[in-house]
């Protein structure tokens, strides 16, 4: 498993999609902050919640190219010929995912959290708020990678991957704003809002949309939805790839 990892981390190290997508959100963040600036607003929902929102896009560009070499430039199968476990295999591309969009992540919260120091004083309060709602964000992070990695390692075709992983964020954010409509009170029956409102929030999506909310009890329930999706997700995906044929 160690070998694997470094030899995913030195890929990824030199990636350019990868560091394109990093400074793609460093400069998104920074064109709000600035933006705001201009209006003599600079309003935390939007500095540290509005950009976020399309992580789910970029991650499953740069994370689809990234893993669509390991079958058309056949890394996949040199790694089988020398005997690491497929689970290994599935494991360590994981991995690699969460160290990835975890990089991605700081450097976007980085960003906001300088313009928002530096502008403006904020109490402990907000701060522990602001910390809890990175968690969620985090944590649906690392969903979208379970999510990504899971198609990238079935799929057997670099052009596949890349089409699957940006349609499934794009039916993500539609799935969850459609839930969102959905789950309002009054619109349907109690029953079938709590349905449509545990769909929000075990959607990626929608655990990022609702990170403004800083409600400690709601980042427990998004946290756990997260992880469980991502262990649930692994285990499948281990099981599918345990059984595929690589040619």
């Amino acid at each position: 498993m160690r070998r694997l990892l470094s030899a995913n981390l030195m890929r990824l190290w030199i990636n350019k999609a990868f560091w394109f997508t990093v400074l793609f959100m460093i400069g998104l963040e920074s064109a709000f902050c600035f933006m705001l600036l201009k209006q003599n607003s600079l309003r935390l929902d939007i500095v540290m919640y509005a950009t976020v929102q399309i992580i789910g896009i970029l991650v499953s560009v740069f994370f689809s190219l990234f893993m669509g070499t390991e079958y058309s430039d056949g890394t996949l199968r040199n790694k089988l010929i020398v005997g690491h476990k497929r689970s290994s295999i599935f494991l360590a591309s994981f991995i690699t995912g969460i160290v990835a969009v975890t990089i991605v992540y700081l450097a976007w919260a980085l960003t906001g959290g300088i313009f928002i120091a530096v502008i403006q004083e904020l109490p402990y309060a907000k701060t522990i708020e602001i910390l809890s709602s990175g968690i969620i964000g985090w944590m649906a992070c690392v969903s979208y990678i379970a999510i990504f990695n899971l198609i990238g390692m079935l799929s057997s075709n670099k052009a596949r991957t890349s089409i699957g992983c940006v349609m499934m964020a794009f039916i993500l954010i539609f799935a969850g704003l459609t839930c969102y409509s959905m789950a309002r009170p009054g619109f349907l029956s109690t029953s079938n809002s709590a349905v449509f409102q545990f769909l929000f929030d075990l959607n990626p999506f929608g655990q990022t949309f609702q990170m403004m909310v800083g409600d400690t009890s709601v980042m427990w329930k998004l946290t756990t939805y997260s992880l469980s999706l991502s262990i649930i997700l692994s285990g499948i995906g281990i099981y599918l790839f345990d059984k595929k044929d690589v040619k």
